[in-house]
């Protein structure tokens, strides 16, 4: 093989500590700190201070007042009986607005990302460009040891939003069955990828690990037999099937960073929980024997790196599961602070458009240390006193790499599954096929909201993502995107 290659092991779950507690689907432990003061009161955080991670303030967590009944959980694109426009191009502000909740959509040629005022009621809460940032195939592997088994904390996040995977935990899982079943396909002359493809796609990325470990125990071999047997894009999907998300990341943000791709680096960094983003430091740790920190400050500059560094402290707020069980019963609004996020928007405002330049650390303390929940009460607070919308504000504030970076949050935070939708169609469209950015995506988001980003992108592009994926690739690749997708 030549290039870069995929790391080839990790350690025994005996030696490798947890990236953070809990069962499937568990809630992560945050610890509690000072809620962010304005630059008038005191400074902005350092970058790359670390610190324990900030959760968000318990903003009303008193006693709900009467008469504030129940709401349903809310999805991340709103509340029952509101509405938003999507966040892309194209769109018409006279359209009506942007479909939740499976309705048809009357969005035409979603191109770009739009720049028109969202106009949304107070409460509404949703929850990132385009490149082909990895290796080819051949480079990758799938690391072969036991890797220790924890589910994504976005999985538990998504329950509250709404949210959907394609791809659910087997409920006659057997591991053994598997292995055996596997084993059998690769046997004899040639191998049968139509029973890897039906075994591998139905099982969520626990069972797959729990299925390389009984496969090390049964054979006395790790489970690269399988990598020897496949080739090209497919093979590439199933190593990424086969690792964790945090190690697949990890590798992902160290090519990345190889090749110059900021696309590939916004996606993971600006996109994943505090857990999520301590696995994948971790983990990058392990691999290179070097801090992601380090080799983000030794390859980037300016405020580009700045907000990376921020992100990688893990450290944005976020709600507590106490906070997470209260917006399941009263709705997202009870746990938002509209005094903070006024206050936080005219900090914003005095940082950019109130002044002559721009203060680029009022932006990166701000959009790097609120929650994704609180920030778009800040979006709306921004829109409501100064009457412009928060993605103009950054298209005339900044340029380059940085811009996108705020504009991918902006995106992600006000519809996540239609940022991603966006980014599938990027990889299909145009002159050859982004082969790792549509593997990344569609295995990535395929246990968390796959789901509503096939809903979106039919909404968006008037056609089934299905249909856009199997249009652009074929054989066994294409079989195994499409059974992910479902």
């Amino acid at each position: 093989m030549s290039g870069p290659s995929y790391p080839g092991s990790q350690p025994s779950m005996a030696d490798y500590a947890p990236p953070f507690s809990g069962a499937y689907g568990g809630t992560p432990v945050y610890q509690q700190n000072t809620p962010y003061q304005p630059p008038s009161n005191q400074p902005y955080m350092q970058y790359g201070s670390g610190g324990p991670p900030m959760q968000q303030p318990p903003y009303n967590s008193g006693p709900i007042p009467q008469g504030f009944p129940p709401q349903p959980a809310t999805q991340y694109g709103g509340l029952p009986g509101t509405s938003h426009e999507p966040p892309y191009g194209g769109y018409s502000g006279s359209n009506p607005p942007f479909p939740m909740n499976n309705n048809p959509s009357p969005f035409q040629n979603p191109q770009g990302y739009n720049t028109q005022p969202h106009s949304m009621p107070s409460g509404v809460y949703p929850n990132l460009p385009n490149q082909n940032s990895y290796p080819p195939a051949s480079n990758m592997n799938i690391n072969m040891g036991m890797q220790h088994i924890q589910p994504q904390p976005s999985i538990m996040l998504a329950s509250l939003e709404q949210y959907q995977g394609t791809i659910q935990p087997f409920p006659m899982f057997n591991a053994d069955t598997d292995c055996r079943a596997l084993r059998q396909a690769m046997k004899g002359m040639g191998t049968n990828e139509n029973v890897i493809i039906q075994i591998i796609a139905n099982r969520s990325n626990v069972q797959r690990q729990q299925i390389k470990l009984e496969w090390k125990t049964q054979f006395g071999s790790a489970i690269k037999d399988l990598e020897k047997e496949l080739s090209g894009t497919f093979r590439e999907t199933i190593m990424a099937l086969f690792n964790t998300p945090h190690y697949y990341e990890a590798w992902s943000c160290h090519e990345a960073l190889q090749a110059s791709k900021e696309g590939a680096l916004r996606e993971i960094l600006l996109t994943r929980s505090n857990a999520e983003i301590r696995a994948i430091v971790d983990e990058y740790k392990r691999i290179y024997q070097k801090d992601l920190e380090h080799d983000i400050n030794n390859r980037l500059s300016g405020d580009f790196k700045r907000i990376l560094i921020s992100a990688v402290q893990a450290n944005r707020e976020e709600l507590s599961p106490p906070q997470i069980q209260q917006a399941r019963q009263y709705g997202i609004e009870s746990v938002i602070n509209r005094d903070q996020a006024r206050q936080d928007a005219e900090e914003l405002y005095r940082a950019g458009a109130g002044k002559i330049g721009t203060d680029e650390k009022t932006f990166n303390a701000i959009f790097s240390r609120r929650s994704y929940y609180q920030l778009r009460a800040i979006f709306e607070e921004y829109q409501k006193k100064h009457h412009k919308d928060i993605m103009k504000v950054v298209d005339s504030e900044f340029s380059g790499h940085i811009k996108e970076a705020y504009k991918t949050l902006i995106l992600c935070i006000r519809d996540r599954p239609c940022f991603f939708a966006d980014r599938i169609h990027r990889a299909v469209t145009g002159l050859g096929t982004k082969d790792s950015t549509l593997i990344r995506v569609i295995v990535t988001r395929s246990e968390i909201d796959l789901v509503q980003i096939k809903e979106r992108y039919h909404q968006m592009f008037k056609r089934s993502l299905a249909h856009a994926v199997a249009s652009d690739t074929s054989g066994d690749y294409k079989r195994i995107l499409l059974a992910i997708i479902k």
